[in-house]
């Protein structure tokens, strides 16, 4: 059964500062400190340019030398992008029961996959999935079983055991409702009407059927599979 989980983001308090040439916002808990800096420099005009954003992530509860650990930093296009970055690790890197989910939202369930989507996962956590891996030697392996996140890594809970999965390494990750909505599409494809052996087309060259009843309709009662409609169709429903 799919779980229902809580996407909705919380504004970061950002404390924004802009002297002495530093432009940026620093977000400080007692876990954590992030902040984001605006690298500028100045145009033929000599007004400032911002060039690109930094971000950084820093860990307050263990500390290295007595100052907090970078965990993770890199550049951003806009503010926007690396306000996104630190809600996405943010909510990877700590406990969901600090508090901190709030603020990242869906980011916290977006990973990138092997062909370079980033897939939101949050909608399929709970429910039982397929996922497809690459392996190291270019070969694929699909597992199934029921689907959780832990921080950058899922989770999979199959009938012989768990194991987490490096998304990076994901070639796919389907529910049964898409498998399902796949298995319809062979069966069913656009053009069917829903009744018998009928599709809503025009008769056309290469078609076992003929003109039905009613107007752009072809009905294959009686015909051979036809290879323009019913190519996939299982043997079964051809009668």
């Amino acid at each position: 059964m799919t779980m229902t989980v809580d996407a909705t983001e919380l504004a970061i308090p950002w404390t924004y500062t802009d002297e002495a040439g530093m432009v940026q916002w620093a977000w400080v808990t007692e876990h954590l400190a992030a902040r984001v800096v605006a690298v500028v420099a100045a145009d033929g005009s000599g007004d400032r340019v911002v060039r690109y954003y930094h971000w950084e992530l820093a860990d307050r509860m263990r500390l290295n030398q007595g100052m907090p650990r970078l965990l993770v930093e890199g550049d951003a296009a806009s503010f926007d992008q690396a306000e996104s970055m630190v809600r996405e690790h943010v909510g990877k890197c700590y406990d969901p029961r600090l508090g901190y989910r709030r603020y990242a939202g869906a980011h916290a369930f977006t990973f990138e996959l092997s062909s370079g989507e980033r897939k939101d996962v949050s909608g399929l956590i709970g429910s039982e999935v397929t996922i497809t891996v690459i392996a190291s030697d270019g070969s694929t392996h699909a597992w199934r079983g029921d689907f959780d996140v832990a921080g950058y890594r899922w989770r999979l809970r199959t009938a012989e055991r768990t194991f987490d999965i490096t998304p990076e390494h994901v070639v796919s990750i389907t529910d049964r409702s898409q498998h399902a909505a796949e298995a319809t599409r062979i069966t069913h494809p656009d053009s069917y009407s829903g009744v018998g052996r009928i599709y809503r087309e025009d008769f056309r060259a290469g078609c076992t059927g003929r003109p039905g009843f009613m107007p752009q309709t072809v009905d294959h009662a009686g015909a051979p599979r036809c290879p323009l409609h019913e190519a996939t169709l299982p043997d079964h429903l051809l009668h």
